[in-house]
């Protein structure tokens, strides 16, 4: 069975393949971007662009055999209109996003870690149309992207971009209101990271990828 895996840059392309070829699947590998910077300047100003781009690649991977296609870009998935090309073209597409709809109940006050602006604005709208009360600070982190991209070893990303610091603050809200139950990695190169992070804080750290496996699974078994 094969699938199309898409993303913003050839490196969270690469680790969206890995995650589908560990899971015995065939891909098709799709790239939207160069580099981070160049992602991020096509989802902030070209939308229609990257819509007729998006669709134009899931129609060929559709031709090659693809029976479904994963998402392997938070700011990517948020900036598209996916589901009209899920609609238009027939493909199940597998992002992110759902899995910030369906997130614990118990969560009442969360950290949304993306790569951007676009992307951390989206997150925190999807989590908030599925849970109104619920409290978030949220940032978008370009530097952790660049990093991950220049393959620096995890732990001195955190050490060199300062995220200890930023664990520690988190750590410190003491309003019983505003104290964190959680932090999402709302982007898809921050799983590179998160076992050097989880080393420096109790907050859980919530990865989308294991609900994002079981949702494609899922797909492919009601397409039969």
């Amino acid at each position: 069975m094969m699938i199309a895996v898409v993303a913003g840059t050839p490196v969270d392309t690469k680790m969206g393949v890995a995650i589908m070829e560990k899971e015995g699947y065939e891909t098709l590998s799709y790239p939207m971007a160069k580099s981070p910077e160049d992602q991020t300047k096509l989802q902030y100003f070209s939308q229609e662009e990257l819509d007729r781009a998006f669709q134009d690649i899931v129609s060929e991977a559709k031709e090659k055999g693809a029976q479904g296609v994963y998402i392997n870009c938070n700011s990517l998935s948020a900036s598209l209109h996916y589901q009209e090309a899920e609609e238009k073209i027939g493909l199940p597409i597998i992002t992110p996003l759902e899995t910030y709809r369906n997130l614990p109940k118990e969560l009442t006050s969360i950290v949304v870690l993306a790569a951007n602006g676009v992307s951390a604005y989206r997150v925190d709208e999807i989590i908030r149309e599925a849970q109104p009360d619920i409290k978030t600070v949220c940032m978008g982190n370009l530097s952790i992207v660049e990093s991950i991209e220049k393959e620096k070893a995890s732990s001195d990303i955190v050490r060199d971009l300062n995220l200890k610091g930023l664990l520690s603050y988190l750590e410190g809200i003491r309003d019983p209101d505003y104290r964190v139950d959680a932090i999402i990695l709302a982007c898809t190169h921050f799983p590179y990271i998160k076992e050097a992070l989880q080393k420096e804080t109790s907050i859980p750290i919530i990865d989308p990828k294991d609900d994002m496996v079981d949702r494609l699974k899922k797909a492919l078994k009601d397409q039969k």
